[in-house]
């Protein structure tokens, strides 16, 4: 019984400290290098992409990001602009 609420409790707390769904993180991912294979950046797109779904993670919850990136591209834009820009070598082409 200590076993299974040990176990419970390891899962139950990995939920609530993750702050955007991992789901989520791995659509803007792969979407992302899409991006940078379609642009041919794709090694550069493998480094900021990763670095974008970090930051991602560690600046944002789901709520937030669920509002940035599925509401409209100028919040998103925007978003990307204020803190992916300066945080991860990433040139605008």
């Amino acid at each position: 019984m200590k076993m299974f609420l040990l176990i419970f409790l390891i899962l139950f707390n990995s939920t609530l400290l993750a702050k955007v769904n991992k789901r989520s993180l791995m659509e803007f991912y792969n979407g992302c290098l899409d991006d940078a294979k379609n642009k041919e950046k794709y090694e550069v797109g493998l480094k900021v992409c990763k670095c974008a779904i970090n930051l991602i993670d560690k600046q944002l919850d789901n709520e937030e990001f669920e509002k940035i990136f599925n509401s409209n591209d100028q919040l998103s834009n925007k978003w990307m602009r204020e803190n992916l820009l300066p945080n991860c070598n990433y040139e605008k082409n």
